[in-house]
């Protein structure tokens, strides 16, 4: 099984570089490396438009997995990333002081996941607040199917954030009160909530940011203990989380410094990306179209990463594609 990773990411790679240098004969181009989930796709998008119109340099997108990604820029063959989840390489931390590839900003950091209320049960019920009030408050969470315990909704089995809020509902005595009931993809969890809005009933149950969820529907993630290593590994406390980081290749200073010098203030946020998330599902558009309505929505923070003169190329361009 291990021969047979290795050879397919070595055949992913050469398939990479020869996209690449298929590309040297038309001229430099930027190639990001583009994990397939939205909010990466969203901000590849935001950054490709204002790299293509702000700075007069192609760009195209490669769809890959994270290990793929990491690899590609190791080699050269994918030039930047504008979503690496730290905290899921192993090697990142060396890999930088290696000198594998290069780190240039935070995209965001203030990225939570854990158990979750709607904000009208959070309004109507002052003193559940926290995950260990919930035991209080069983009788807002019928079971379906048992009328001695309510129901908590979780993720999919195999998710480690599975893994770990079994664990606690061991630890934290919520299995006397409750079944913790996983589900067999993110898509029915989300369709869990949408029920739950749309027939303003009450719903507590594992989520995340960023993601269209959070940004459709207004839900409030509940208190815990404060995360420490040492507690998490036994089931107590809040999620840590992530930084996500915008990483290039080695070179890519050399190669494009104005561009880089963009990508450096390139910093937004989880309530900003779960927004555009939101944007895309309730118009039914896909995140090019996102990007567009973010760059016009937040002029302000966008262009405050940008000379002015460059700027104002991007928003000549954004007034044009908007008409």
């Amino acid at each position: 099984m291990k021969n047979l990773f290795k050879k397919l990411m070595f055949l992913t790679v050469a398939a990479l570089a020869v996209f690449t240098l298929s590309a040297c004969d038309e001229g430099e181009e930027i190639v990001f490396g583009q994990g397939d989930w939205d909010s990466n796709e969203f901000h590849d998008e935001v950054a490709r438009f204002i790299i293509e119109h702000g700075f007069d340099i192609r760009t195209r997108s490669i769809t890959t997995d994270t290990a793929v990604t990491i690899q590609a820029l190791r080699t050269g063959d994918v030039d930047v990333s504008m979503e690496i989840w730290s905290d899921n390489i192993p090697s990142y931390a060396s890999d930088l002081e290696a000198g594998e590839y290069q780190f240039l900003s935070v995209n965001f950091d203030d990225n939570a996941q854990g158990l979750y209320i709607p904000r009208f049960l959070y309004d109507a019920h002052p003193g559940l607040r926290s995950v260990q009030d919930l035991p209080d408050y069983v009788h807002l969470f019928p079971h379906p199917e048992n009328d001695d315990k309510g129901i908590i909704y979780g993720g999919p089995e195999g998710w480690a954030a599975t893994a770990f809020l079994q664990l606690k509902m061991e630890v934290y005595g919520l299995d006397e009160y409750f079944e913790f009931r996983t589900i067999d993809s993110n898509a029915i969890l989300s369709a869990t909530i949408a029920d739950a809005f749309r027939n303003e009933e009450p719903w507590v149950g594992y989520n995340w940011e960023p993601t269209w969820v959070l940004g459709v529907y207004d839900l409030v993630l509940l208190e815990d203990s404060e995360y420490s290593e040492e507690n998490f590994a036994e089931g107590i406390g809040a999620f840590p989380s992530v930084s996500v980081d915008v990483v290039v290749t080695n070179d890519f200073e050399d190669r494009f410094p104005e561009v880089a010098t963009f990508l450096r203030q390139y910093t937004t946020s989880s309530d900003l990306t779960s927004e555009a998330l939101g944007y895309m599902i309730e118009n039914e558009v896909e995140a090019d179209a996102a990007a567009l309505w973010f760059l016009d929505t937040h002029r302000d923070l966008w262009t405050s990463w940008l000379p002015d003169d460059v700027a104002q190329r991007v928003l000549d361009a954004l007034d044009e594609a908007l008409q």
